[in-house]
């Protein structure tokens, strides 16, 4: 599978086309379309599994072509078995990067909330931060902007061999509620669509609230989801299925 993705320069593209599908820097393999400039944004293809394997497959055809049957045989059975070995997670330990998130969080909202706390929650390659207190709102930003800024800043705290670490962001339970909100306009508009017959397309999204609307609606068998459009105005359209 493919997507592209955009952002203000390439690496934040790359950061909001992992949120959008869902997977680590580790898992995809990048393109970079465009570097972007002062006044356009740079644009990235990210691509998984069946058809980033297949991205190489020319070149394994070309030399396979040459070589003895048995060496041909034991070549394709290598190939065959990589995309199994790459999707071998390796747990990391994240005690060091918990803590330099902790410190870095407590630090910041400090500045304006000297009672704010910080927690986290740490599962197996995840980190989840909640942080709590009654001044924090220019944190969270319209429409979750700063948070989302925030938790890409603490993504820059982690080392390579963090790298397949998520992490994940709240504060003051405005995410949860974002997501319930969310969830329930996936759920209205999968019915509306069935109802009237017709494809409805909801305003621009960001790639984590897009993310949410297509988990929703996915084991539906009555409608289905793409994304569509670039950068600002790329957005969900919800399809009904008409069966035959």
């Amino acid at each position: 599978m493919q997507i592209i993705a955009t952002g203000k320069n390439v690496e934040i593209a790359i950061q909001n086309g992992l949120l959008e599908c869902g997977l680590t820097r580790d898992e995809v393999q990048v393109r970079v379309i465009d570097q972007g400039g002062l006044f356009k944004k740079a644009k990235v293809e990210l691509t998984w599994g069946e058809t980033a394997s297949k991205l190489d497959e020319p070149a394994e055809q070309e030399n396979i072509a040459e070589q003895p049957a048995k060496e041909v045989a034991e070549e394709q059975a290598e190939v065959e078995t990589a995309p199994v070995k790459e999707r071998v997670r390796r747990v990391v330990d994240t005690a060091r990067l918990q803590q330099a998130c902790t410190e870095f969080l407590t630090g910041l909202t400090h500045f304006v909330d000297e009672s704010a706390t910080v927690e986290c929650t740490a599962g197996e390659n995840e980190l989840s931060f909640s942080v709590k207190g009654e001044k924090l709102g220019k944190f969270i930003g319209f429409h979750g902007d700063n948070l989302k800024a925030i938790q890409l800043l603490l993504s820059g705290l982690k080392r390579k061999s963090e790298g397949a670490v998520r992490i994940y962001l709240d504060i003051d339970g405005y995410k949860a509620s974002r997501e319930q909100t969310l969830i329930d306009l996936a759920n209205k508009t999968a019915e509306q669509a069935v109802n009237i017959g017709h494809n409805i397309h909801l305003d621009p999204m960001s790639a984590y609230d897009r993310r949410i609307i297509h988990t929703t609606i996915q084991g539906r068998t009555d409608v289905t989801t793409e994304s569509t459009g670039e950068g600002e105005k790329r957005h969900v359209v919800v399809k009904p299925i008409f069966k035959k």
